[in-house]
């Protein structure tokens, strides 16, 4: 009977034979064209006569440049949502100069989870509207509270709001340190402190809560010591 050499490891099997009975390599060829099963070997397609060999370059050819074009359509489609979603938190970000719109604009942004962080601590750290300063702090310490950011947002985000501590509006102060207790971090503690000396009954009272939240020892320490001065002080003044 007819019989068939595997190309791969040249033993003979029968040629009706569909993969090798050594290597399991396929011993048949299917035409890409018309689909018709070939011997291994083949040219020419027995079928629709197409040689073999080019039909399927010229297709694999096809779906590569049918893989490369949908790799580059989803590549626009994700610049594009890139770019709208930048172009929204820039609108959101300027309804921050509204104390009015904070509310609403601080939802929208607090969606955006660490995609927003960057350009919320920019805000907060170089913009000269203090409504838009203490908004970005009490945007940062949702996106804090409410997302798993990465160490590195997190770091960033509790940083920035640590140095507006010393910012010379007392709602930013106010704010900041609100973000840090929802933030958690206890590097937070020590810059904390002296707001219990805050010039600003809010801000001095909002420093408090925020290291009871946090709590630790250090946290705790410093309360005790602010709650004996301030018995001192009274028994001074009495």
């Amino acid at each position: 009977s007819p019989t068939l050499a595997c190309p791969s490891c040249r033993t003979i099997n029968p040629i009706e034979k569909r993969y090798c009975s050594r290597c399991g390599k396929s011993l048949k060829l299917n035409c890409v064209l018309c689909h018709t099963e070939n011997l291994i070997g083949a040219v020419h397609c027995a079928n629709c006569g197409a040689h073999l060999a080019k039909a399927r370059a010229r297709r694999q050819k096809m779906l590569s440049e049918r893989q490369q074009l949908r790799r580059e359509q989803r590549q626009l489609l994700k610049e594009k949502e890139t770019r709208q979603r930048a172009e929204k938190l820039l609108r959101l970000l300027e309804e921050l100069d509204e104390p009015e719109n904070h509310d609403f604009a601080i939802y929208q942004i607090k969606q955006l989870g660490s995609e927003a962080v960057d350009a919320l601590i920019k805000t907060l750290l170089v913009d000269d509207d203090p409504d838009a300063r203490y908004g970005s702090a009490r945007a940062l310490g949702q996106i804090c509270q409410e997302h798993q950011l990465k160490s590195m947002f997190r770091t960033r985000a509790t940083q920035a709001l640590i140095t507006a501590l010393d910012d010379a509006e007392p709602a930013v102060r106010y704010w900041a340190a609100g973000a840090l207790g929802k933030c958690g971090s206890q590097s937070a503690v020590e810059a904390l402190g002296p707001l219990l000396k805050d010039k600003h009954r809010g801000v001095r009272e909002q420093a408090e809560r925020v290291l009871e939240q946090i709590g630790g020892e250090q946290a705790a320490n410093l309360l005790n010591e602010n709650k004996k001065t301030g018995l001192f002080s009274w028994l001074k003044g009495s």
